[in-house]
């Protein structure tokens, strides 16, 4: 709750510093992204899925952007095949939810209606494991913990107008989740690496913060 508490007091002071100063000439104040996209995290066990974001902005330049990122998504393992004596067992890892609220920023690159920026996340992350199961003879699978704690993304992208799209590589510290599998007839457990960090390219739009119209003459 601390950890939550502060991540708040630190976004509230980054949406409400900007309105002391001057904000962005040729752009409106405020902008919200809502995106989709695919995630896929690479370990021992490959996992693959999606989610969703919103990240509401304010434009304190005409080419930086402030405010933060509110995420979550849904992951599945592949299966993973346990060695055992003259036989496999299949390990079916399941499902994970990660859920990730961060301080954002982003950096355009122009000012044209093709705005190529790179952003930068950071804030706290909640990873909840699914549970998993056993077959072809196995017997013990150990559940993978719940993970909470503080981690990154960089970002690049580009919008068009109002689409936009990017790629983030998410960067959750602490390490790799492991889960432990033993089929009958093993001499000893086998360790399956479930990776925090995540890859995900996102799709979505631009509501608000458009180009101002020209002052007229």
């Amino acid at each position: 709750m601390k950890r939550t508490a502060t991540l708040l007091a630190v976004l509230a002071v980054l949406a409400a510093a900007p309105s002391a100063r001057a904000q962005s000439p040729n752009y409106q104040p405020v902008r919200v992204e809502l995106t989709v996209f695919g995630a896929y995290a690479s370990a021992d066990a490959t996992s693959w899925g999606g989610g969703a974001a919103l990240e509401p902005k304010f434009n304190v330049t005409d080419q930086l952007a402030v405010g933060f990122r509110l995420e979550g998504s849904g992951m599945i393992t592949q299966k993973v095949n346990v060695g055992a004596t003259g036989s496999e067992a299949e390990v079916s890892q399941g499902g994970r939810a990660v859920t990730a609220m961060l301080a954002k920023a982003d950096w355009f690159l122009t000012t044209s209606p093709t705005r190529p920026f790179v952003g930068l996340g950071l804030g706290y992350y909640k990873i909840g494991a699914g549970s998993q199961e056993i077959s072809g003879g196995g017997s013990v699978v150990q559940s993978a913990a719940a993970f909470k704690g503080f981690g990154f993304c960089p970002q690049i992208g580009v919008n068009f107008g109002a689409f936009r799209m990017s790629a983030l590589y998410h960067v959750v510290l602490g390490g790799d989740m492991v889960v432990a599998t033993q089929a009958v007839g093993a001499p000893s457990p086998t360790e399956v690496k479930l990776a925090k960090n995540y890859f995900a390219f996102e799709l979505g739009g631009t509501i608000g913060g458009a180009r101002r119209a020209p002052a007229a003459q």
